[in-house]
């Protein structure tokens, strides 16, 4: 039945190859390493194979990370939701561009070289109330929190996420 199907595959002028399975993004966020196949990165740009050829060495990757609080805040008889970004920061990444089995390129990210961070002050009592600037907090409640991650791929003023993760976060 197979020779029969291939047969008729031939006959019609269809060409088979063998080519690599679908290609996906493998990214350790806490140690900070992984692979990217080119794959991934041309269908992020919307770049041929000869274009991701030519930029592969001006590809940088990093790490974004953050997290949200939710908190319940009243200020008089006004009751809101606020979210309140925490922390943030961003790693810069070490990548190295390698051939595929296929003559494809992909890249191996083998941790970070630097990084940026950032903390905020949350609402609290006696603030300014976000809703009504006249008016001040009177109280505050963290709800829920929500860590999260991006690995982002950069080449020039060109910006394009490959994958990202979240999670609820234990209270402080």
């Amino acid at each position: 039945m197979y020779s029969r199907c291939l047969a008729m595959l031939v006959a019609a002028g269809v060409v088979l190859t063998a080519a690599p399975a679908a290609a996906a993004v493998k990214y350790d966020p806490v140690a900070q390493t992984g692979t990217v196949a080119g794959a991934d990165v041309r269908k992020a740009f919307g770049w041929t194979s000869a274009t991701l050829a030519e930029r592969a060495g001006g590809l940088a990757f990093s790490q974004d990370f953050w997290t949200a609080d939710n908190y319940a805040v009243a200020c008089g008889e006004r009751r809101l939701r606020v979210v309140h970004h925490h922390d943030f920061g961003r790693f810069e990444l070490t990548a190295g561009v390698a051939r595929d089995g296929y003559g494809g390129l992909s890249f191996r990210i083998t941790g970070a070289y630097a990084g940026i961070s950032g903390t905020s002050v949350p609402p609290a009592p006696g603030q300014p109330c976000p809703a009504d600037q006249t008016i001040k907090i009177d109280e505050v409640r963290l709800v829920s929190s929500v860590k999260g991650w991006t690995l982002t791929a950069t080449s020039g003023d060109a910006r394009r996420d490959l994958l990202g993760g979240r999670s609820r976060a234990p209270h402080r």
